[in-house]
């Protein structure tokens, strides 16, 4: 009698491209092992869709309309402790690929890699092991030379420029509201960039932010 075949692994991505998900859907559908289980273009429709479908690997951009991938990753760990996310992203940035790991991330890789990468990264996960882009290897060795430590500059230079104007102002002092105004937001944008921001410098208050500033000479 011909034992079953093992089941496929099933992943949900999580990317704001609509084409960046067909290329990866394009990517994978050879692989006989992995199906794609459903598509969100959204932290927030991405965990919808954890819920509801339960996938075995969650392949997750760092970048979303909504909220940053970092925070996603820890939301959807809180949701779904035993379901392991890869990163998946265009930032080869150590701080980006640190904050990732520590927000709970299994792999951290590149989408510039190709279908025979990408498979082998969601086979490891699977199975249990973690995966870092074999292009970031040597950022990982500095990571464990030196603990994980970054500079306040090296933290606030993984931040979009957006997001360094929005700290600029928060370390002078200004209000949420005094910051959307300056920089033509609203209220309730300034608060997702600051969820963002405080995501990525792993703090929780605005007066870590406005230290952090300080002490990267910016002041």
């Amino acid at each position: 009698m011909t034992p079953p075949s093992p089941q496929p692994i099933r992943v949900l991505l999580v990317d704001d491209s609509p084409i960046i998900r067909l290329g990866l859907r394009s990517a994978l559908e050879d692989c006989a092992d992995i199906t794609i289980v459903g598509e969100a273009g959204t932290a927030s429709s991405g965990l919808e869709m954890l819920i509801r479908l339960s996938p075995d690997i969650v392949m997750l951009d760092l970048h979303l309309p909504d909220k940053s991938g970092l925070i996603a990753c820890r939301d959807y760990l809180k949701t779904r402790p035993d379901t392991p996310v890869l990163i998946l992203t265009s930032s080869n940035s150590e701080g980006n690929m640190h904050d990732a790991i520590s927000a709970g991330a299994k792999g951290y890789l590149l989408k510039e890699n190709d279908a025979a990468t990408l498979a082998t990264a969601l086979r490891k996960v699977a199975q249990g092991e973690s995966v870092i882009d074999s292009s970031m290897a040597g950022k990982v060795m500095n990571l464990v030379k030196h603990g994980g430590s970054q500079s306040a500059a090296d933290k606030l230079n993984s931040l979009s420029p957006q997001e360094r104007r929005v700290v600029a102002l928060l370390a002078g002092g200004k209000t949420n509201k005094e910051i959307g105004d300056q920089l033509s937001l609203t209220e309730k944008t300034v608060k997702n960039y600051l969820a963002n921001i405080f995501s990525k410098l792993n703090i929780t208050r605005r007066t870590q932010a406005a230290a952090l500033y300080v002490e990267a000479g910016k002041v």
